[in-house]
């Protein structure tokens, strides 16, 4: 009778936990999904130089945003659900009020960038207003959306940070037309309604009950410092190749290669959500001394990304083709070399499973920099040797290297942290 009833209950909390995972990447999936139809809309819509144009502005706002948040979307992450419940609301206040203040020299040092680059003189006042909003909606966008996750939102949250934006941006695109003034406005308008909705939203998951012991500014930046650190060389890694190409070569390879690193980068959709759900747990396992169960979290899911990052890169390599072919006839000629030799740095990041959540959660935080500093450090560099030579090609062999290095001595690091804790 007692087996009967513990099987049973075993059953249900299998099929809630496939029930969440399938609510999870139906959530994030779409997301992917409409960023995707927003890339292919404009592809095909703008000529190469002004969808290079619309692409390099938002990866410059992409990694703006990520130094002028400081590092406090991981740090809500980890640190929200530690709190007391008085303490909550103070602390995404004062990460918000941080992130504000944090984007004013940010986003002026980003508009000199966008004033001087030779990719977006000949629409500067787009370029600004695009820039300007995709900072710091993203940053402020990014902490709520962290912030709904830690109260155990994680669909929510997904749907704030990954889908609202470019779902309501391809539709806005697809009913009001291609005029550039008009793109530059959908996605002023999408930014804002993601960032007022998921900063509401995450405000009303809190305990708003003022508490007179809230965590100090001082001891907030101290904490999120690393992290955002961390953040930021991940940022330059992944979107360096972007900005210099659109500074040293042409709008029009910025547009080929931004499309070959977002159909690589789509491999790491599924890595996206389980950081985002065990990130939490990987955090409560470690503070209570469980390093079994925390280990045992990580090998399960790192043994099922390597399966998937193998499956997903042998798909790309058959089908690659077929997969520039649906963003025009110029992607399909010079984006099949980009597309490969990005697809295998990009396998490397999947294949390394949730060892970067499991870093940052553990507090081991100060090593992950430091490989991701000497991994960003030969990125530039081999961008700086590569790009004026090799253009779009030498920009997706620097990300694929450094991809590579920061990996596998990611890797390397968790085992010499699971040799010490089994010998403990």
């Amino acid at each position: 009778m007692k087996s009967a009833i513990a099987t049973d209950a075993s059953e249900s909390r299998m099929k809630a936990e496939l029930f969440r995972y399938a609510r999870l990447i139906l959530t994030k999936g779409s997301g992917a999904g409409a960023t995707l139809g927003l890339n292919i809309l404009l592809a095909r819509l703008l000529v190469p130089d002004l969808a290079g144009t619309l692409f390099f502005c938002i990866a410059l706002g992409t990694f703006v945003s990520l130094i002028s948040r400081l590092g406090l979307d991981v740090a809500c992450l980890k640190n929200i659900s530690a709190l007391r419940a008085e303490q909550q609301s103070s602390y995404l206040n004062r990460a918000l009020i941080l992130a504000l203040m944090a984007n004013v020299p940010a986003v002026a040092v980003g508009l000199l960038v966008v004033l001087f680059s030779e990719t977006t003189q000949a629409h500067f006042q787009h370029a600004a207003v695009l820039f300007g909003v995709a900072a710091v909606g993203l940053s402020l966008t990014n902490i709520a959306s962290e912030t709904l996750k830690a109260r155990h939102r994680t669909s929510e949250g997904l749907f704030w940070q990954t889908a609202c934006q470019p779902a309501l941006t391809l539709v806005l695109v697809s009913i009001l037309g291609n005029e550039l003034t008009t793109v530059v406005g959908c996605f002023a308008v999408s930014y804002l309604l993601a960032t007022l909705g998921s900063v509401a939203r995450a405000k009303m998951s809190l305990n708003s009950t003022p508490q007179s012991d809230a965590v100090g500014w001082k001891e907030m930046l101290l904490l999120c410092t690393p992290l955002m650190l961390i953040a930021v060389m991940n940022s330059i890694i992944e979107l360096s190749d972007t900005l210099l190409l659109g500074v040293l070569r042409s709008a029009a390879e910025v547009s080929i290669y931004y499309i070959c690193a977002k159909v690589a980068a789509l491999s790491t959709t599924l890595l996206f959500i389980i950081n985002g759900t065990i990130g939490p747990e990987i955090s409560r396992r470690w503070a209570s001394a469980d390093r079994a169960g925390t280990f045992a979290i990580v090998g399960k899911y790192s043994r099922v990304m390597l399966g998937l990052a193998a499956i997903i890169l042998l798909a790309i390599a058959v089908l690659h083709d077929y997969i520039l072919a649906v963003f025009g006839e110029q992607y399909r000629e010079q984006g099949m070399f980009p597309l490969l030799v990005l697809a295998s740095g990009y396998f490397f990041v999947l294949a390394a499973g949730p060892l970067g959540i499991f870093m940052t959660m553990t507090g081991h935080h100060r090593q992950y920099l430091n490989y991701n500093i000497a991994a960003c450090v030969i990125n530039v560099a081999l961008n700086l040797l590569l790009i004026p030579r090799y253009g779009v090609n030498g920009a997706c062999f620097a990300t694929a290297v450094a991809l590579f290095l920061k990996n596998f001595l990611l890797y390397i690091q968790f085992k010499k942290i699971k040799g010490v804790q089994s010998h403990d």
